[in-house]
């Protein structure tokens, strides 16, 4: 009977894990761990902001004012572009429902996405979804007018969930209906930037494109298919990224606070 177990164990530890349809590997365990994480990082920083204001009485606070991101700040004046990336972690102090809305989101969402994806994947969607939605700010918005929060991200997971659900052959209405919604809201209330909305948006939608265009299947080696669709999917997020920096060099030179 041991040697029927140890059989039994071995051939489980060298039959390749099952996969979802994007490459992510299936368990039985799928708890959203990145999902949870950002959430964690954004309400920690949003209780420093509120500690920031209450200490210094200062407009901004040192946290916001630390992390937030303007046009000005890649440009030849003022150059420090991993603000593209930090104001996605913080969300204005004066206005709780803006951390609310924006953690309910990334949770609803997030929760379906991560175990579909992976974690690796999902933090890929997330960082170039928020770096997409500061480079649409950058081009965008005038140079001396900060932006911050996760809707950047946020609205890339939106633009992901539509792509990923059209290639399980899902209905889309719902998330369609979803996405629509918070457009109309992004003009019609004051202080929202649509910019990094639509730049979210539409990163997050081709990250999903290629999560889900790459070559599945070439050979009867799960492995190797897996690893050859790890790489195609690797190569066009790269290229997006590389398309995003170039982007942010150019957008620099278009800078002119003096508009």
């Amino acid at each position: 009977m041991d040697c029927l177990a140890r059989a039994r164990d071995e051939f489980q530890r060298r039959r390749p894990p099952a996969r979802s349809q994007f490459g992510a590997v299936l368990r039985d365990d799928q708890r959203p761990v990145v999902t949870f994480t950002v959430i964690g990082l954004c309400v920690l920083l949003f209780s420093l902001q509120l500690l920031g204001s209450a200490v210094t009485d200062a407009n901004p606070d040192p946290v916001t004012g630390a992390l937030w991101y303007a046009p000005l700040q890649t440009s030849s004046w003022a150059f420090e572009p991993w603000r593209m990336l930090t104001s996605a972690l913080v969300h204005s102090p004066a206005n709780a429902m803006h951390l609310l809305f924006n953690m309910f989101a990334l949770w609803f969402i997030g929760r379906a996405i991560e175990p579909a994806l992976g974690p690796l994947r999902y933090i890929a969607l997330l960082t170039l979804s928020a770096l997409g939605g500061s480079v649409a700010v950058l081009f965008l918005t005038p140079a001396w007018t900060p932006t911050l929060g996760a809707s950047g991200a946020v609205f890339g997971l939106f633009g992901a969930l539509f792509i990923l659900m059209r290639a399980t052959g899902s209905q889309t209405g719902g998330i369609l209906a979803l996405i629509a919604i918070n457009v109309v809201v992004s003009f019609v209330v004051p202080g929202i930037s649509w910019q990094g909305h639509f730049g979210g948006l539409v990163i997050g939608a081709l990250c999903a494109l290629v999560f889900s265009k790459a070559p599945a299947r070439s050979s009867t080696d799960r492995r190797q298919d897996a690893r050859r669709r790890a790489r195609w999917q690797g190569f066009g997020l790269l290229g997006i990224a590389v398309v995003l920096v170039l982007l942010t060099g150019l957008g620099m030179t278009l800078v002119n606070p003096y508009a």
